[in-house]
């Protein structure tokens, strides 16, 4: 990603995009791919904001940092695994049913992500965690 695009798409103000996802609607590709593409941005913002406060080198890994990379690599993968996922169960034309009970392990899966997030962020923005 270049910087000029990172900067872009940093600069976006995607409070409108997070709140179609929040309120269960579906993003149309251009919403999905800026916000797909923002949250690249925002973790390399992130690595970059860390490493400039630490004074880490560049080609030197700050501790963490390796954990960071995995976690936005994992969270493309998982992006992929549930649209194909979601593709082989639709080519599979399961009945009313089985369609449900699919959706519900799938979104029981995305919520427990979510609040795995909530207790993990909780962990480090609770008063006294400094």
């Amino acid at each position: 990603m270049s910087n000029r695009w990172m900067d872009l798409v940093c600069s976006v103000d995607l409070q409108p995009t997070l709140e179609k996802v929040q309120d269960d609607r579906v993003l149309g590709f251009a919403e999905y791919s800026l916000l797909r593409d923002s949250a690249d941005a925002k973790m390399y913002q992130l690595m970059a904001s860390v490493r400039r406060q630490l004074g880490t080198e560049q080609g030197v890994q700050f501790d963490g940092e390796d954990a960071l990379v995995h976690l936005q690599e994992a969270c493309v993968r998982m992006a992929h695994l549930l649209q194909t996922s979601c593709l082989a169960l639709r080519r599979l034309k399961l009945q009313q049913q089985e369609q449900r009970l699919a959706r519900e392990a799938l979104e029981h899966q995305m919520a427990y992500v979510q609040a795995c997030l909530r207790r993990s962020l909780d962990s480090f923005t609770s008063p006294g965690m400094t």
